[in-house]
């Protein structure tokens, strides 16, 4: 049985009307015809990070809804394929390796497929459909790669300004009508979730009761996407106090040294997962977590994906582009006057991020708090 612990219900919901009349934009350029009772193997090339990778999720409903009949195979990079598991009409997963294993990969998979669709606007990711010989390869005419994709997908620059939620749905606005969604969601195992519980219930934390609280410093793309590491102590040893507050430290291997930073900084208990889980106990443990304080990161697109009550702090990248695609988030933004930069670093001192407070933060998470069991 698949559980979602603390997430609303992700039914369907109408597309806003602009976000339609954006969609009456896209084309898809070159000869093809498409018998929706005919395609019966859909192959879609996911996104190779974590956040992109859930929010093109609803990409996969809307497959279901314009091609009843058909499966579909997944085809992600490792560190994202376990994102896909349990989702409704995922028929396969199959893992994409690095190097040249890859060719040996799409090889064995040559000839299966009736529709494939590449979802990054990579040059490698339509290649990869063509050497599928997939007949009808989908995709953005984007980064030179029209030769290789049969339906090119034009028009996504009138897209701009929109959630990325939408710019992947948009590509299925050039084969039919798309006039709802199903929000990002993730599914979970009861037996996952089980496993995450005892996990959080053998912490040792000096018999700390209060709700769980969890921190995630990291950010993949570059400092500017990076609350400071003192300042997530500061807010971990408040929320300790005021909440008796259960703290987890969350992240990859890559957020090591910032995790120990935080951890001297802190004193005080604090249950320290970072790089210490795969992807799908993460995925188990934030669905358990009362609140998620935390950057603009994959993390925060899976704990939005799982209806966690969420805090995110932006610096650099755009709330409206990429903020978490939930009702149970508060986003915390001070643009500058470069903003957004989408830049990795600062040469200016990361002025967006450090007008974000402690005290501020704390407020933002309070609400959210007031809510936990």
């Amino acid at each position: 049985m698949d559980v979602m612990p603390n997430s609303l219900p992700h039914q369907e919901q109408p597309i806003p009307l602009e976000v339609r009349q954006r969609f009456q934009e896209i084309r898809a350029a070159g000869e093809f015809s498409i018998d929706s009772a005919g395609i019966r193997e859909i192959v879609v090339r996911s996104p190779n990070w974590v956040g992109d990778a859930v929010m093109s999720l609803p990409v996969l409903s809307g497959l279901q809804r314009l091609f009843p009949r058909a499966q579909i195979t997944v085809l992600a990079a490792r560190r994202v394929a376990g994102l896909f598991e349990g989702q409704p009409g995922v028929a396969k997963i199959v893992t994409y390796p690095y190097g040249r294993g890859k060719f040996q990969v799409l090889w064995g998979l040559r000839g299966r497929f009736d529709l494939g669709l590449a979802l990054p606007n990579s040059l490698e990711s339509a290649l990869g459909l063509w050497l599928l010989g997939v007949p009808l390869r989908v995709g953005y005419n984007a980064d030179a790669r029209r030769p290789f994709l049969n339906v090119a997908v034009t028009g996504r620059r009138s897209l701009a300004g929109l959630h990325l939620v939408y710019y992947y749905l948009g590509i299925l606005s050039a084969l039919g009508e798309v006039a709802t969604l199903a929000p990002p969601a993730l599914h979970l195992a009861a037996p996952e979730i089980a496993a995450a519980a005892a996990l959080l219930a053998a912490a040792p934390l000096n018999g700390t009761t209060g709700p769980w609280v969890g921190l995630s410093p990291g950010a993949a793309y570059g400092p500017a996407k990076r609350w400071p590491p003192e300042r997530v102590a500061a807010l971990g040893a408040e929320l300790h106090r005021e909440y008796q507050a259960r703290l987890v430290l969350l992240g990859g291997p890559a957020e090591r040294p910032v995790a120990d930073q935080i951890k001297v900084l802190l004193g005080g208990p604090v249950l320290d997962l970072v790089g210490r889980t795969d992807l799908r106990q993460v995925l188990a443990v934030l669905s358990l977590l009362n609140v998620l304080v935390t950057n603009d990161s994959g993390l925060m697109h899976a704990a939005a994906a799982l209806g966690v009550p969420l805090v995110a702090i932006f610096g650099s990248t755009d709330p409206m582009a990429t903020g978490p695609f939930s009702p149970r988030a508060t986003v915390l933004h001070h643009p500058q006057d470069c903003s957004p930069c989408f830049k990795r670093t600062c040469d200016i001192g990361y002025p967006c991020l450090n007008a974000i407070t402690v005290t501020e933060v704390l407020a933002a998470a309070r609400p959210w708090l007031a809510k936990a069991p």
